[in-house]
C-alpha cells in the first residue's frame, strides 16, 4: 500500500464522513486551533478549507442524511463545540456548554438524531443528543 498525502499541517488525528454516493468530508484540527476540511466529490480532492473555531483535542463528524454533516469538538475552554453543513454553506461555531475532559465522539440513527458522548469533569460519561428540534444532556 502507498499512502497518498493531502497536505495540511495537522495536529489531530481525522474524522471522516460521507452525506453522498462517491462523497466524503475529512476535518481535521490545524495549528492555528482552527478546524479545517477537505472533501472527495467522486473524482478529485478538493483544496484545504477553514471552517474556523478555537478547537483542541480530536474532532468527530457525522451525517445524518444527504447534504447533511454535524462537526463537534472541543473548545479551548472545554465546552463542546458544533457546527454544520446544509446546501446553504456551512454554520459558525456554536457551544453547546458542558466540561469535557476527552474529545466527544458523535453518531447518528436517524434522521434529525445525534447522540454525542464524552468524559466529563468527574471522569464519568457524558451524553448530549439532538431529538430534531432541541438540545438535552443526560
Amino acid at each position: 500500500m502507498v499512502w497518498e498525502s493531502l497536505g495540511g499541517a495537522i495536529v489531530s488525528a481525522p474524522a471522516v464522513t460521507s452525506w453522498a454516493v462517491d462523497e466524503m468530508q475529512v476535518f481535521a484540527i490545524h495549528g492555528d486551533g482552527e478546524l479545517w476540511n477537505r472533501y472527495w466529490d467522486g473524482r478529485r480532492w478538493h483544496d484545504w478549507e477553514s471552517l474556523g473555531g478555537e478547537l483542541v483535542g480530536n474532532p468527530s463528524a457525522c451525517s445524518w442524511g444527504a447534504d447533511r454533516i454535524d462537526l463537534f469538538a472541543r473548545g479551548a475552554d472545554g465546552s463542546l463545540q458544533h457546527c454544520w453543513y446544509e446546501p446553504g454553506g456551512w454554520t459558525s461555531w456554536e457551544s453547546l456548554g458542558g466540561e469535557l475532559t476527552s474529545d466527544p465522539a458523535a453518531c447518528s440513527w436517524g434522521p434529525n438524531r445525534l447522540d454525542i458522548f464524552a468524559r466529563g469533569t468527574a471522569g464519568d460519561l457524558v451524553h448530549a443528543w439532538w431529538d430534531g428540534s432541541a438540545w438535552s444532556w443526560d
